[in-house]
């Protein structure tokens, strides 16, 4: 056996050195493509990233994404294991095999990962979202609503939880509680004109033509679509007439 040298210890650290370069420069190409939709491409440079260091969650994580954009989701969910075993505490890891687990309609499976990924990280309202949006996909509307408030009770300026628990409201035709919260959000987001539009219809709804029509008004001023433009304009006729017969028949009685 020959001598191990200080000049020979230097080789190696420089080609252990030299193959991580590699491998995290195969990395960085991946992420790149993988941002710009390349998928294809950026699973060839993420596989070739493992092949030199099978160790780096990342890459596994980058690599069950582009399968997923590609909507390989068994692939993708191999992968994304992979990456849970190197880094079990990843709350994104988790929040990715949850997707896909029930995109494939493993709803239980994936609602267990969501639950997971919050108790990781407690602050993130998008995983938060996400298992409530799955709750009424499975139509178990009081979880959802319940899960939508407990966001916005800790997150009182995150407009999204208002918007979907104030659409879920409308959705059971629940009026008079989706028109409060599409109050709220007006009080919140001036500009989030669609907000008027949703109350405008659960006004309607309500028998209130008279402040529907207002706030279609204040969604047409500042909403430019020509078909919704045409649509809400006939509404706001049809209201017109409704409340002229509205008026007819009070002062019949």
């Amino acid at each position: 056996m020959g001598t191990i040298t200080s000049e020979k210890i230097k080789h190696k650290s420089k080609q252990v050195k030299n193959i991580y370069t590699s491998a995290q420069e195969y990395f960085i190409q991946a992420e790149e493509l993988r941002i710009k939709n390349r998928y294809k491409e950026s699973i060839a440079n993420y596989l070739k990233s493992i092949m030199i260091e099978r160790n780096n969650s990342e890459s596994y994580l980058g690599l069950g994404l582009a399968y997923k954009k590609l909507n390989k989701y068994n692939k993708a969910i191999n992968n994304l294991e992979k990456a849970e075993r190197l880094n079990p505490d990843n709350a994104q890891i988790k929040k990715e095999i949850a997707m896909c687990n029930i995109i494939q309609g493993n709803f239980e499976s994936g609602i267990n990962y969501l639950r997971t990924s919050i108790t990781l990280d407690p602050n993130n309202c998008e995983i938060q979202m996400q298992l409530a949006l799955v709750h009424e996909m499975l139509e178990e509307e009081e979880m959802a609503l319940k899960i939508y408030q407990r966001i916005i009770d800790k997150n009182p300026d995150y407009i999204r939880a208002y918007i979907q628990k104030a659409t879920l409201f409308m959705h059971i035709k629940d009026y008079i509680n989706s028109a409060k919260i599409f109050r709220e959000i007006i009080k919140r987001s001036p500009k989030y004109y669609r907000a008027y539009l949703a109350l405008g219809i659960c006004l309607e709804k309500l028998g209130n033509f008279l402040a529907a029509k207002r706030y279609y008004k204040i969604y047409l001023k500042n909403h430019k679509d020509i078909d919704t433009y045409k649509e809400i304009s006939e509404r706001i006729k049809n209201l017109n007439t409704r409340n002229k017969n509205q008026n007819i028949k009070f002062k019949l009685v």
